[in-house]
């Protein structure tokens, strides 16, 4: 690193450079390799203990932080450059720093205008996510940012943390306990607590956060060893996404997959490189199938969609039919024909576009269903197709009850929102009956089960405006700076795949932090670039 111009002591504030570049790098280590394995007392009070983890590394890296900053910024204030200073701190600022820094006005101004401050620093016990967090986020964003640097080496050991996760998932599912996390739990709670990260919503959102930079980097690696390890990663992945319990998956696993679909039209290779994932997807699917067929007095309660993927024929004809089309694009297309699937670009435009009139169909044909309107036989009774407070496992009423919460409140509150993590002291104050009508006494409803309508509610249009537009900006970032910088599609699909998992789940300590990492990090590797091992073949 000393050789390295930009790093040298010799530059103004240069030795201090380099102590916030190790701090920063050991806290994405931490967060990124330990975190997501560490637990306290099994299950009990798991996000409590994660919270804790969360913030106590957090602070502790803040106080380092800010120190060294100090050190940093004296370096320039003794040799009076004050002017290249500022020149350096605001230089190559793009829209998702200024979305960042917007979302944290408004969660300060939401925070001090709002009623409810008993919750506004720390947020929900089991959820945290009060203002506290919100500017965690934040400062791990921009600190990430501008002193995080690539290292492959990481990146690996990154995937392998989340490979053990992954693991656990997989052989607990069949009860077989190493840690004994299940010991002591009611059955029935067997198959709603999986792995170290305990809820399997949080398991599942995680899950889908780091699944795509293993796609990715199999997708990109031109070493032969290297796709087997990161195979082997995906295999695993696909494995664990088929018993996870969480329907919501299967929405980002959609979204993954196409995005992947969308990308492959660089080369016929990528394209064929997108067939494996695909295959190995599948043949993942249909492997936990088969254990679970033979293991059967051994198997967690699953979902019914988990037990559809994993042991239907439906899979099984579509796993066959993509291997025939990989065979034959393979064998004849690419190799004899002349085609080049580069200068077809259109066909996944048109993929694009039968999506995107797909989902607004079903949509429509959903409100037409669910009110009524579809004389027999075009209305349909399945759940998913009728919307009412009972839907997507009782997110019906959560939805319903927040917008009409939002459009109640006056025109400071639709700006501004109702305070960090305040749902349950706003929403659920005014719509108990509801909620307890579909949810019962025991059960309180402490966010909307949909992260971008519990933004609206807590921060207002500006909040979700901000937000939203974090993410949004850093997906078309990553996209354009993964031209030369491929990695970065990874984390544009993780973006994606957050977007789409959490508009049916929620902030919550293990991946909301995992995201603004890995976004921080795109950012480091647009603005200080990287020695990849994974070039593009």
């Amino acid at each position: 690193m000393a050789k390295n111009k930009d790093h040298t002591p010799s530059e103004t504030g240069g030795v201090a450079k380099m102590f916030m570049i190790w701090i920063v790098n050991a806290y994405v280590f931490f967060m990124l390799a330990v975190y997501p394995l560490y637990y306290k007392d099994k299950y009990y009070d798991i996000d409590k203990a994660k919270w804790l983890f969360f913030r106590n590394v957090s602070a502790v890296f803040a106080v380092l932080v800010t120190v060294v900053f100090i050190w940093y910024t004296g370096c320039f204030l003794r040799k009076k450059q004050l002017k290249e200073f500022l020149q350096n701190a605001f230089k190559n600022v793009i829209v998702t720093d200024l979305f960042v820094i917007g979302y944290l006005i408004v969660c300060f101004i939401s925070s001090l205008i709002t009623p409810y401050k008993e919750n506004v620093v720390w947020g929900v016990d089991g959820w945290y996510m009060g203002l506290a967090a919100q500017v965690s986020f934040v400062f791990i964003y921009f600190c990430v940012s501008r002193f995080w640097r690539w290292d492959s080496i990481n990146l690996c050991i990154y995937l392998l943390s989340a490979f053990a996760v992954f693991f656990l998932g997989v052989i607990m599912r069949f009860r077989i306990d190493p840690m004994q996390m299940h010991t002591g739990l009611d059955d029935y709670y067997v198959g709603y607590f999986i792995s170290t990260l305990g809820q399997v919503t949080w398991y599942s959102s995680y899950m889908c956060v780091m699944i795509p930079l293993g796609l990715v980097a199999y997708w990109c690696s031109k070493d032969h060893r290297q796709r087997i390890a990161f195979g082997i990663f995906i295999v695993m992945s696909f494995m664990t996404a088929v018993t996870q319990n969480a329907e919501s998956a299967y929405v980002a696993m959609a979204g993954i997959f196409f995005m992947l679909f969308w990308i492959s039209f660089e080369s016929d290779e990528k394209l064929l490189r997108f067939f494996e994932c695909v295959i190995m997807a599948l043949g993942a699917f249909k492997l936990m199938g088969l254990l679970q067929k033979i293991f059967a007095d051994r198997m967690v309660r699953l979902d019914a969609i988990s037990i559809f993927m994993s042991q239907s024929v439906v899979t099984a004809v579509l796993l066959v039919l993509v291997v025939l089309i990989y065979l034959f694009l393979k064998s004849y297309v690419f190799k004899k024909t002349g085609f080049h699937i580069a200068s077809y670009r259109i066909i996944r435009t048109a993929a694009l576009i039968l999506v995107a009139v797909g989902m607004i169909g079903l949509c429509f044909y959903i409100w037409l269903n669910s009110t009524g309107k579809l004389a027999k036989p075009y209305s349909s009774d399945i759940g998913y197709l009728v919307f009412n407070d009972n839907w997507g496992n009782n997110r019906g009423v959560s939805w319903r009850c927040t917008i009409q919460a939002f459009f109640k409140t006056d025109l400071i509150r639709k700006l501004f929102g109702v305070g960090p993590d305040n749902f349950v002291r706003y929403v659920y104050a005014d719509y108990k009956d509801d909620f307890v009508k579909v949810l019962g006494e025991k059960i309180v409803q402490t966010c909307a089960h949909n992260e971008w309508l519990n933004t609206l509610i807590n921060f207002g249009l500006l909040g979700l405006f901000t937000y939203l537009g974090i993410f949004i900006s850093s997906f078309t970032g990553c996209m354009e700076g993964a031209k030369k910088y491929p990695y970065l599609y990874g984390v544009a699909i993780a973006v994606l795949a957050y977007i789409l998992h959490n508009s049916f789940c929620y902030q919550q300590v293990i991946c909301t932090p995992t995201i603004f990492i890995l976004m921080g990090m795109a950012r480091s590797v647009t603005r200080y670039g990287y020695k990849d091992v994974y070039e593009s073949v």
